[in-house]
């Protein structure tokens, strides 16, 4: 296989498996950040608090690794900044704003287990995408709050040119051993969350702020991953990726999930789980590159999957007024409680196909590309599915 992949190469799958990814932390807040649920059920409803930390791992290795993947040669520093500025800043300004609006017409607290915080702090913060820097839940966590990883992705866009550099010269035959020595660092960062001291923030979550800051928000920190991704896809690029079986994959995933009870609290936020989900995404495209891939390159998943990051960054605000408008104390039998849930998450669908075929999908073709032509030009191919 060459180093470079293919001119127009495409690898849907992957798209796909974003609203995957997006729909599994859509899940989690709806149904457990939401609080329309009391007592033992929703205790149980957090159990899916790992999974949906594990998707944001996912997301991160799969930047990285498509970023790597969609790599052109010639492309200028600028030319990418501006890609990529035009891919997240327009969505996460629109879902900004309707925060905005939402606490500027309520006059009362979210009625949330966790309601985020709604300060000028964390809303300046939020809106320039530098709250993962700053050691405060009320702001890391506020306003927008899935926002956080956003942030976090900006600063993974920021160092990647450098990035791309440093790692393209690492030859092909070493490649495995730092795949390896990333995935070992990854396990092990969270260990040092043990050393902030501090009182636990919940119950359910015997960690401290600062250590929830360090081991889950702190972009940093999350750049592992990042680069991981980046690896991973050299890896796949040079032919060089070991075969790993899907059951090898499936039973790391049980057995992490099995012993995940007795390990510290801070390996419930999933980034441990990132070498495993970097050999799903590699054998995803792998599916992709040798004709392989029958489920996943679905038109209907590719759209949705292309709508994900429009998923991820609007249905939050959603969630803030549908849930004002139940009010504080819900008392929903159970039956009605999953009708609500499953209804917020059909309408956070719709809304984001909305958001992506009218919004920032005309914005990307007409900005992200540098100066609008100034006469009607051909329309240019499409590139591999961006992160």
């Amino acid at each position: 296989m060459s180093d470079e992949p293919s001119a127009g190469s495409r690898l849907p799958s992957l798209t796909s498996l974003r609203f995957f990814l997006a729909l599994v932390v859509v899940w989690y807040h709806m149904s457990f950040v939401s609080g329309l649920f009391d007592g033992s059920l929703q205790q149980s409803l957090g159990i899916a608090s790992p999974f949906a930390s594990g998707a944001v791992s996912g997301f991160f290795v799969l930047s990285g690794f498509v970023l790597t993947w969609a790599h052109r040669p010639d492309d200028r520093l600028r030319a990418f900044w501006r890609r990529r500025w035009w891919k997240i800043f327009p969505n996460h300004l629109l879902a900004w704003t309707a925060v905005l609006v939402f606490f500027a017409v309520t006059a009362t607290e979210v009625p949330m287990p966790s309601p985020p915080g709604d300060g000028t702090g964390a809303a300046v913060a939020n809106l320039l995408l530098v709250q993962g820097w700053i050691p405060e839940m009320s702001v890391f966590s506020g306003f927008n709050t899935p926002a956080w990883s956003i942030a976090c992705e900006a600063f993974f866009y920021a160092l990647f040119p450098a990035l791309f550099v440093v790692l393209r010269k690492v030859p092909a035959q070493r490649l495995r051993r730092v795949w390896v020595a990333l995935a070992v660092l990854i396990v092990l960062v969270p260990l040092a969350a043990s050393a902030f001291p501090g009182p636990d923030l919940y119950d359910w979550l015997p960690l401290n702020e600062r250590g929830l800051w360090f081991v889950y928000v702190f972009p940093p920190v999350r750049l592992l991953e990042f680069v991981l991704g980046i690896v991973t896809a050299r890896l796949v690029l040079t032919g060089t990726w070991p075969r790993v079986g899907r059951l090898v994959v499936t039973a790391f995933l049980l057995v992490f999930f099995f012993l995940l009870p007795g390990l510290p609290a801070q390996y419930a936020m999933g980034s441990a789980m990132a070498p495993a989900l970097a050999a799903i995404i590699a054998r995803t495209a792998l599916a992709d590159i040798e004709g392989r891939a029958r489920r996943l390159p679905r038109p209907a998943l590719i759209t949705l999957g292309e709508a994900s990051y429009a998923l991820y960054i609007t249905h939050f605000p959603l969630m803030l007024a549908v849930r004002h408008l139940i009010g504080p104390d819900p008392d929903l039998a159970p039956g009605t409680g999953f009708a609500i849930v499953f209804g917020l998450i059909g309408l956070a669908v719709a809304l984001s196909l909305v958001v992506y075929r009218y919004f920032e999908s005309p914005l990307m073709r007409r900005w992200s590309g540098g100066r609008p032509p100034s006469r009607p030009q051909p329309a240019a191919s499409a590139t591999a599915p961006a992160s």
